[in-house]
Order: structure tokens, then sequence, then C-alpha cells
């Protein structure tokens, strides 16, 4: 994948069993850290440290950010999660950031031109993973701005009266992976009802 600067996590039983047999692979938009902390396994240190604080490990390195994986997490099994299952559910999936440039604050988003100069690594990303199910974290700008090539939308998909954004990728075996949309689990996510969702895609 050279076009990948961030590799991917990828966990250990994705290729075997996965998660409820599916491949699922979860898209975030982008890094928050300086040049020097931007390295390719950036994305595989942040998942292992919120593992090892969710294991009563690496304590000094605790914060909020770790909400967001943790709200996740729950919305894939419907219930509150124990560290164990914290464990089994990230090894069963892959993850990744969609920007291959890394953002400096919270609050600043990437360019037009970011977006498009990742086009290429997505790409790899899910001919290399080849998932079932693609998850995004995100309904408006990342959602908004994926690659339109080897993209079909789907068939309107309603949950208690909402639109989900959804749709199918063309991978390089001539197989489709699935694509909906999410909220960004960092605010305003409502685990129990995103779980109503995500379920019916398992």
């Amino acid at each position: 994948m050279k076009n990948v600067r961030f590799k991917p996590w990828v966990g250990k039983k994705y290729d075997t069993s996965g998660f409820s047999g599916k491949k699922i692979l979860v898209i975030g938009e982008s890094f928050y850290c300086s040049e020097e902390e931007a390295v390719a396994t950036l994305t595989e240190k942040v998942v292992t440290d919120y593992l090892a604080i969710r294991n009563g490990e690496n304590r000094d390195n605790k914060g909020g950010w770790t909400n967001t994986y943790l709200k996740f997490e729950r919305s894939l099994v419907g219930k509150e999660t124990t560290p164990e299952d914290s464990q089994e559910i990230w090894n069963s999936i892959a993850f990744y950031n969609y920007l291959q440039v890394p953002m400096s604050g919270a609050r600043e988003s990437g360019s037009s031109i970011d977006y498009k100069n990742a086009e290429k690594a997505f790409f790899e990303v899910i001919d290399k993973l080849k998932p079932n199910l693609i998850i995004v974290w995100g309904v408006g700008k990342l959602f908004n701005n994926l690659p339109e090539d080897r993209w079909t939308w789907g068939n309107p998909l309603d949950e208690e009266g909402w639109d989900i954004n959804n749709g199918y990728y063309q991978l390089n075996n001539e197989e489709q992976a699935r694509c909906i949309a999410v909220y960004h689990p960092s605010s305003g996510y409502q685990w129990d009802w995103w779980y109503k969702v995500i379920s019916r895609q398992l």
C-alpha cells in the first residue's frame, strides 16, 4: 500500500472469523498530531493505547478521546462492554483514518485537496482488506467526500424515520463492500440507537 501513510489497524481475527462472520472496516477522518508523531504505525498505537487503558494500564494517557472508541464498540454489540469485550471487538475488525495528513487541532478540518489526495490510499486499503462492511464515522464531510469512483448508491435505508447514507464500493476481486455512514462517536452518538442500524448489516 504505497500511498498509505498511516497503516490501518487490522485485528488478529479480521481475516479469519472477523466480527459476526464479516470483515468490518471502520473509517475515521483524521489524526490530530504533529508531523513528528505522524508515523506509519500511529493507528496501531492509538488502538493499542486504547485497549491498554481499558485494561487498566497506561493510566497516565487516560483521556476523553477513549470515549469515542468505547461508544462505537458498544454500538457493535448493543451493550455496555467490559475490557475483555473491547479486546475481542477490536481484534475482530480493521480501522484507519481516511486523511493521510495530520491535522494540528481538533477544530481543523481537511481541505478538498487533502480528501482528493487520500483517494488512492483508500482504494489500496479496501482492495487489500476486502471488507464486507465499511462503517464511516461521520455522516457529513467525511462520507460526502469519499471517492465517487467505483461507488453505487444503495436502496433507501430507514431507521425510525431517519435515512441512513449507504451504498457499495466495487473491490478489485469483483465483489462489493457494503458501506454505511454513522454519526461520529466523539459526540452526540447514541450507541444503543446505532446498534439497531449496524446490526441490520450483520
